[in-house]
């Protein structure tokens, strides 16, 4: 007999999502007008500069290349500093913002890594810290001899070796093509546009006077929609996708030709090959969401038959009608040599614990077998799995509403049937 308690309660856990997150970005409002650090503020009332014995140059001489990377964790992390070394690699003059306190003994290795290194009071999560170093980079004149702007963050777990390599390749190719931008993930959700946590842009678009608008015209709120909606959209919607010279590192269409490299002397891939890759169906089957695609996929792998190279379409609208750094988390390092991970794999429920932690462990091990690096594989999967059960999954917050509405977190990952023009 259903529980005639059923109905009831599942109207007021939605209606208490509703009721914390109106309450979220009310407070996000007020801290942001009331604030010593909000709206009457200067970028360095927000700011703290801390030494750095590493510069090659004085903060006050110019630098062509400069990477804002801004973190949020007291310690230095094997991610971070992996990262670090790989922007310092590829030429960029590191300014690390980090938006919480940072431990004495991070800070002193920290700076030994990076040219400026800050603690910053966290108004506005991540993007607010992409706002205050391009405006700490306008004060300080920095702006007019930069020619490459790298912008970044530390929501991805940074895989060291051959993928790391290729990425440094990349960067390379950006300073001698003639491209207005390079980005790592595309996604089309909610209008298409690049996502945010690296960003790579050259002195067409720096020189643009929507760049710098856009800049100071945002108002970093410390909410995660706000953030999403109105800094990573609206970034790509009213600045980048204005320029028409701009590439993407890994898309759906990149990682086709990968596998057909990869599997040319078969007819296909492996359909279960790609199902271990990519997010659990479990959730989206349950709930009888499953879509064509997906359908497609799930009943090849059951079968253990092979998905032709023409219907590897029907991959391709997997990751284009859902977040891509989810869908293709691993198939795009795997493939594509992506060094990046999503950290909220499993937080989001798009991914097991189990088979996060394995996959990470498989790409991580590929990477390493290609470069000359020393890789501490078993440091480097020992803290992302660390990290991941720390964060838990969506059932970790049933009972945390409040935290769950800060960080996004609903019923957990399902996978979007293909777009028919209804929602």
């Amino acid at each position: 007999m259903p529980n005639p308690l059923g109905f009831p309660k599942r109207i007021w856990r939605r209606l208490r999502v509703k009721i914390f997150t109106t309450y979220i970005y009310v407070s996000a409002w007020l801290e942001y007008g009331l604030s010593a650090q909000g709206r009457r503020a200067g970028v360095m009332k927000r700011l703290r500069e801390m030494p750095t014995r590493a510069a090659s140059r004085s903060s006050a001489e110019p630098a062509s290349k400069i990477a804002i990377f801004v973190a949020y964790t007291p310690t230095l992390t094997l991610s971070n500093e992996a990262y670090i070394k790989t922007l310092n690699k590829a030429g960029f003059s590191v300014i690390y913002i980090s938006n919480c306190k940072l431990e004495p003994d991070a800070a002193v290795a920290i700076g030994a890594l990076v040219w400026r290194l800050f603690e910053r009071h966290n108004l506005g999560r991540d993007v607010g810290g992409f706002r205050d170093g391009v405006l700490l980079l306008e004060r300080d004149g920095l702006l007019k001899s930069c020619q490459t702007l790298l912008i970044a963050n530390d929501s991805m777990q940074f895989i060291p070796g051959a993928n790391a390599e290729s990425l440094v390749q990349a960067l390379h190719r950006f300073d001698s093509d003639a491209s207005d931008g390079l980005f790592s993930h595309i996604s089309q959700a909610f209008g298409t546009h690049y996502q945010s946590y690296f960003q790579v842009v050259g002195k067409t678009i720096l020189d643009s006077p929507e760049f710098i608008q856009f800049w100071h015209d945002y108002r970093p709120l410390s909410h995660r929609g706000h953030c999403i909606f109105n800094g990573e959209i609206a970034l790509s919607t009213k600045v980048y996708r204005r320029f028409k010279r701009v590439d993407v590192l890994y898309t759906s269409e990149t990682l086709q030709q990968a596998l057909k490299r990869a599997y040319k002397d078969s007819p296909g891939v492996p359909a279960s090959e790609i199902m271990r890759l990519v997010p659990s169906p479990a959730r989206t089957v349950q709930r009888r969401k499953t879509g064509y695609s997906l359908e497609q996929l799930l009943r090849r792998a059951d079968k253990g038959e092979i998905v032709a190279f023409w219907e590897l379409d029907w991959l391709a609208d997997l990751i284009e009608a859902n977040n891509p750094s989810h869908v293709a988390a691993f198939l795009f390092p795997i493939y594509l040599g992506c060094p990046l991970v999503k950290q909220d794999l499993c937080m989001a429920g798009s991914f097991t614990i189990a088979q996060a932690i394995s996959l990470f462990r498989e790409a991580l091990e590929r990477s390493a077998a290609g470069s000359d690096e020393p890789i501490d594989i078993n440091a480097h999967v020992q803290e992302y799995a660390d990290m991941l059960y720390r964060r838990g999954t969506p059932m970790s917050y049933i009972d945390r509403p409040l935290e769950s509405a800060l960080k996004g977190i609903t019923g957990g990952f399902v996978y979007a049937a293909t777009y028919d023009g209804n929602l």
